[in-house]
């Protein structure tokens, strides 16, 4: 390696580890509860919602808004139709079997190899980056989010955060697995050639429910 190009490497690196929330931080986040006064931010803060539906396209992820729960067991209804799902498995959560109680609920290995789509919630979205964040205190849904080649995954936008540190100054101390999910899955192991789908579902589609007015 010449020495340009070390110090180059070493250039960014520094920029990284500056603009990284300290470790001390990220540790007192995940393993202090969430403050009882601190808001969530919602469906008042339009630009948090755009922001996080830009990142979302910029990472190759599928969205569409929604409101109240009729709508939303449409567009889910539409999306696998569209996509020609014919064999879906469920996450426990009750949403997901109020919104789609014909799909295959807690199935086992072998049955989420043959599905086409796995439907989950999630229980926090990240604005800066466009990522999912899924608690198993919550539900039962890392396999189904992670072995059909597609997840739909329903997020109320009232639990969109700002940044990866909000978000994990909420999550339930509760959970032994937080699974951080930003678009499709993809690789470049291979000769340094980008693939999607290899590790993980090849689409990623959102529905973001927005709270129906009383």
């Amino acid at each position: 390696m010449t020495k340009p190009a070390r110090d180059q490497i070493l250039h960014a690196i520094r920029e990284n580890l500056a603009a990284s929330v300290p470790r001390d931080t990220m540790a007192h986040a995940l393993h202090s509860p969430p403050p009882l006064t601190a808001p969530i931010p919602g469906p008042q803060s339009p630009d948090l919602v755009e922001r996080f539906t830009t990142q979302l396209e910029g990472v190759g992820a599928q969205w569409t808004l929604v409101r109240g729960e009729a709508e939303a067991a449409r567009a889910l209804r539409r999306i696998l139709s569209d996509t020609q799902a014919r064999r879906v498995a469920g996450s426990d959560a009750p949403l997901v079997r109020r919104l789609l109680p014909e799909s295959l609920a807690s199935p086992s290995r072998d049955e989420l190899f043959a599905c086409d789509a796995g439907v989950t919630t999630a229980q926090w979205g990240i604005a800066e980056t466009g990522t999912l964040v899924l608690e198993s205190a919550c539900e039962r849904s890392r396999l189904v989010s992670l072995v059909p080649p597609m997840h739909v995954a329903l997020l109320s936008t009232a639990r969109l955060c700002p940044s990866l540190s909000d978000a994990l100054a909420r999550v339930d101390r509760a959970s032994h697995a937080i699974t951080l999910i930003t678009g499709p899955s993809r690789t470049s192991d291979i000769e340094l050639t980008l693939v999607v789908g290899v590790h993980g579902p090849q689409t990623v589609h959102v529905l973001l429910l927005e709270e129906e007015e009383r």
